[in-house]
Order: C-alpha cells, then structure tokens, then sequence
C-alpha cells in the first residue's frame, strides 16, 4: 500500500431495504416527471433525492424564473410541469401567471404531485454504486445517515441531470463542449430586497423593481463593468442578468459565473461553491455601494447549491446534433418539442451565445435519446440526454426538462405492465400515450420532417455555430 492510497474493507452483502417496479434517482424537473408519469402509469414508484426536498435547480438552485418553450403562444411542456406550475399557485408561490416563482412553493407543489400520485419518497440518500449483467443494472447501493444499503427494481431513471446513475453502470458519455473539453459554467443564484429608504420621493407606490431598476439599469452594468475592471469584482460574466422576484421588492440575481470547473468531481464542486459566494460577496458590496436602488438593500437568500448547467451527456440510442436541431427536424418518436434557443454561456469566461429558430419553427427530441445505448433498463429523465454541447444548452432548462422526465416515466410505465425493458417499448407509442395525457405534441408528418426555413444570414451564423462547435469565445 503507498502512502497516497488507503484500504478498506466495505461489505460484500448489504441489506435490500428498498424494492420497486421503477427507482427514479433525482428529485429535481426530470425526476418530478418521471416518478409522477410512472406512477399514474400503474407503476410501483420510488424516488430518491439526496436533499430533503424536491425541485433540484428550482429549488436547490433556486435558478428563476422558468424559461419560455412556447409555439404559437402555447407551452410546448403541457403536462406534469404546467401542473407543478400551477400548484405554486396555490401556495401564493407565484407572480401572477408569469413563470417566476418562489423556491419554497416549488418545493411543496412538487412533493404534493408525488404524494397523491402514489410515488414513495426516499430522502437523504445518495447512489453510490450500481451491480451490472447483461447490459441490465441488478441493483444499486444507496449511502445515507443508515450508512450503505441495497434497492433493487425492474427498471430505473436517471434524473441526476449530471447522469450519476448511468455513469455508475458504465454507461458512455460526453462531457462539456467537443472543442474545449469545458461545460458550460455553474452560477450560483441570491436575492436583494430592496429597501424602501431607496425609492426615489417622485416614485410614491408600486413594484419597486420596475419603478427603479428600469431606470437605473444602464448605471447598474456600467458601475458593474468598472469594478470588474478594477479588479473589485472577479465575475467573468459580460453583464448584471437580473429578474424580478415574487415580492416587489426582491431581485433574483443569475449573474455568478465560475468556469473550467467540473460538476462531477467532488473536489471541484467544493471549490465551485466558495468562488461563487466569493463574487455575491463583491456584486453586494459594490451595488449596495455604488447603485442607489440597491442603497440598504438587505440579502434575502442565497441558492443552497450552485447551479449547474451542464456536465455529462449519456449517449444513447439517437443522437441529436446541432444541424438537427437549427433545421428543426421531427421525429416519429418524437417525445418533446423545444423552441427555446442554443443559449450557450463561455465555458471560458466571458460571452453568451443565443440563437433563435424562425418564429414558425421547432425541434423534437427522438425517444431514442433518453435510451442509454449501453445499459436495457436504464432510461434518463434529465438534462443529460444524447445530444451534442449545443443542442444541450437548448434542451437543458427546466421546462423541457420536465417533458423529458414525463416521457420517459411513461415508457418505464409501459415497460413494466408489458413485461418488457425500457429500450424495448417503441417510442412512436409512447408519443401516442403522452398526447393522450395532454402533451403539446403532433402527430409526425413524413412529409414535413424539417420545420425551419433560413435567411442567408441566419444560415451563416448556423454555419458558424456548427463549425466552431459552440465551444470558442472571445475572452
């Protein structure tokens, strides 16, 4: 043994305190549309979270607000997460019938989802290794306060969004752009409320934020460029994004950015976190210095983890890439429809990329991309589908994501009644079944397997998009 390795002796037999039909690993969008479609499928349901609630970047995030995925002014993610969005609601979790929402609502209205669909919640615990044979996973080993336990099912979804699950069993995959090797950067979300000691004496009622930030907006980018000048703030982002939250008075920051690390290893996620908080420490400090709106300003959360874009992409049995995508082809397994665009943040530093499909135009994601092409009853319910680095950062954000957990909860569904595997259920059939259940999807069209038409300069920055890989920016 050399001094930089240590020996152990782990059990050889562990307990199986846990049987299911299907295990989903995952609590956030994906998993929450797994475990619930899986579970109105008939089947037998557990899903496991390592935090004690559920939400993932919506609530451990606390990423704000959802982004839009609409055709024709219509949500293209009809289902379990419009109905996530609407128990908010009910909760006061809501702005009116926008998608910002309070982290807290999205955490009940997630679990209730799960309750009264039947699903059994498993929290605190973590998977730490898989048993494989013939290409099927035989069980798992879940680590908790408990120590190490065993859980075995039928059939299992990764909804980890980094695909730890898959990893686990061997499961091939991508990691970050295919020019730089980087993912896109992780940021960590916080909140100011804003102080009423603030508000300009001709400005006597109303939302705070609209009433200043509005016009002190363009002070807000130009003090923040100064010190990132100065070396005062140490944030590679090109600007201050911000967001109106809930309340009034409260703004959502999406501004940290910590890049060239890596979500998958422990020791630079740690080191992840301390940077990003490092920045909220000098965004605060020079705002609440430098910007009036934001004189008193009082923090009002930080995000528990920091949120994370994109790590591993499993690869599976279709693969879509970036000219599928901006040509906005269809499929006859067509389980998701996405018109949210390439949006694509410098896994080097500094610059976002975002392009846009022709208003008329939209994409599918085959079902053959929640397949891993390695492992029979393994299914992913997340971000980290079979797609390359471009078309990730389309299909990575929570609404679609969501739709992705929908469709492959159901076929996990299908899977088990018919006594078969999860590859083994036909996508066209499954896309059958999700219209059915309110799905905002149509019927394939083999005549019109390609939805977008370009102008000659829209062609050249797809052109360019697809030569540089989306992975090159200036610094």
């Amino acid at each position: 043994m050399s001094e930089s390795t240590f020996s152990v002796n782990f059990p050889t037999e562990l307990p199986v305190k846990h049987t299911a039909d299907v295990i989903v690993i995952g609590g956030g969008p994906g998993g929450i549309g797994a475990a619930v479609s899986a579970a109105r499928g008939g089947a037998d349901v557990l899903l496991v979270e390592h935090y004690g609630f559920l939400g993932g970047m919506a609530t451990a995030g606390e990423v704000n607000p959802f982004m839009p995925n609409h055709h024709d002014g219509k949500s293209l993610d009809t289902g379990i997460f419009t109905e996530w969005l609407d128990r908010m609601g009910t909760y006061g979790g809501r702005l009116g019938d926008s998608r910002v929402f309070d982290p807290g609502a999205a955490r009940l209205a997630a679990e209730d989802l799960c309750v009264e669909a039947g699903v059994r919640l498993l929290y605190h615990h973590r998977v730490a290794h898989v048993e494989t044979a013939d290409k099927k996973i035989t069980g798992i080993v879940l680590h908790s306060k408990s120590g190490l336990t065993a859980a075995k099912a039928k059939q299992y979804i990764d909804s980890t969004g980094d695909g730890d699950l898959a990893a686990l069993a061997g499961c091939e995959f991508k990691f970050g752009s295919e020019d730089t090797g980087f993912a896109q950067p992780m940021t960590m979300c916080f909140k100011l409320k804003l102080s009423e000691k603030a508000r300009p004496a001709d400005v006597t009622n109303g939302d705070l934020f609209q009433n200043m930030m509005k016009d002190q907006y363009d002070l807000i980018q130009e003090v923040y460029k100064k010190a990132q000048a100065d070396g005062r703030i140490e944030c590679p982002r090109e600007n201050v994004l911000m967001f109106r939250g809930v309340d009034r008075d409260v703004v959502h920051f999406n501004t940290t950015r910590v890049i060239k690390h890596d979500a998958t290893n422990g020791d630079s996620l740690s080191e992840a976190e301390v940077l990003a908080r490092k920045q909220i420490r000098q965004l605060v400090k020079v705002l609440s210095e430098e910007v009036p709106a934001f004189k008193d300003c009082q923090l009002y959360s930080i995000a528990p983890q920091i949120g994370i874009r994109e790590s591993r992409r499993i690869m599976g049995r279709d693969f879509v890439t970036t000219q599928d995508y901006m040509d906005g082809r269809t499929y006859a397994d067509g389980i998701a429809r996405v018109t949210y665009p390439i949006d694509i943040h410098n896994p080097n530093g500094t610059g976002t990329v975002l392009l846009h499909f022709p208003k008329e135009a939209w994409m599918e994601v085959p079902f053959g991309c929640l397949l891993p092409k390695d492992i029979d009853n393994l299914g992913i319910g997340a971000r980290c589908i079979s797609v390359d680095h471009a078309v990730h950062s389309a299909v990575r954000v929570m609404p679609p994501v969501v739709s992705l957990g929908q469709a492959i909860g159901t076929a996990a569904a299908m899977a088990v009644k018919a006594g078969k595997d999860i590859c083994q259920v036909q996508g066209a059939a499954v896309k059958e079944e999700l219209i059915k259940q309110g799905r905002n999807l149509v019927p394939f069209d083999p005549e019109k397997q390609t939805t977008a038409t370009y102008t000659d300069e829209q062609r050249a920055q797809i052109a360019e998009v697809c030569e540089k890989r989306a992975g090159r920016f200036s610094a």
